[in-house]
């Protein structure tokens, strides 16, 4: 059920559903409640279901039918799969492989001119500074960074996290309402140090992903985590932003 706290109805109740598709109770192909049917279950108003349903259109979880309701796309991550890195371990389980993380550096780091930009933090504010390898049956496919204010979550350094999921424990542990997403994709050619990591050839194609995440904190919306990746993979490049119709998810 919906929790009392800062993060939005409609947010927490797109996870909710989110997880629900994830977890195979509403299968690829099927219909989903409504939302009158929705917004009685969880004790919130259509308008909220909409925009929590708004979210997973969006991702490309959901499609809807003119007249015949809202539906789970068939293999979702198939389709979309850079949308949520979080859910790394998922998408490798499900490709019947083993997932693994390794952490490479945790450190906390001034922000320089070009971070402090992205970010919308001062120049030498700290940062708390994350590289990890994500591997696939002992290939490393993913080699990852991440940047983000320490003053958002101060904790976080004395957490696994080779076996816990940073955006989840973002969510879950501090709070923090995840309200938006910009990722770009692009083709990448692997230099020699990035071979290295991923343990292939330097000249190898590859995608860089970049990902700057926004919060919402006393109703103003944040630059909260910036991530940078390249990845391993054959998939084709494209850029989104989620987003609602009727404003911010």
């Amino acid at each position: 059920m919906l929790r009392p706290g800062p993060l939005p109805k409609h947010y927490q109740l797109s996870q909710i559903l989110r997880q629900r598709i994830l977890q195979g109770e509403y299968p690829p192909g099927s219909k989903i409640p409504g939302e009158w049917n929705l917004s009685q279950e969880y004790g919130v108003s259509r308008g909220t279901v909409r925009r929590a349903i708004n979210t997973l259109l969006h991702e490309g979880l959901l499609r809807t039918e003119q007249g015949q309701g809202t539906f789970v796309v068939e293999e979702p991550w198939r389709t979309r799969p850079f949308l949520s890195l979080s859910n790394f371990n998922e998408e490798i389980s499900r490709q019947h492989q083993q997932p693994k993380t390794t952490l490479l550096e945790c450190a906390i780091l001034p922000a320089n001119a070009s971070i402090a930009h992205r970010l919308k933090v001062n120049k030498n504010e700290p940062l708390i500074y994350i590289a990890r390898l994500r591997y696939a049956n002992d290939q490393p496919i993913v080699y990852e960074r991440r940047y983000l204010a320490q003053k958002l979550c101060p904790g976080l350094m004395e957490e696994d996290l080779e076996h816990q999921s940073i955006h989840q424990l973002l969510i879950q542990k501090y709070h923090l309402p995840l309200i938006r997403t910009i990722h770009t994709i692009e083709a990448h050619v692997l230099n020699d140090d990035e071979a290295s990591l991923l343990q292939t050839q330097p000249g190898e194609t590859a995608f860089y992903i970049e990902r700057l995440t926004y919060t919402l904190i006393e109703g103003n919306e944040y630059p909260a985590v910036w991530y940078l990746a390249i990845r391993l993979g054959e998939e084709y490049t494209f850029c989104i932003q989620k987003m609602s119709g009727n404003g911010l998810n």
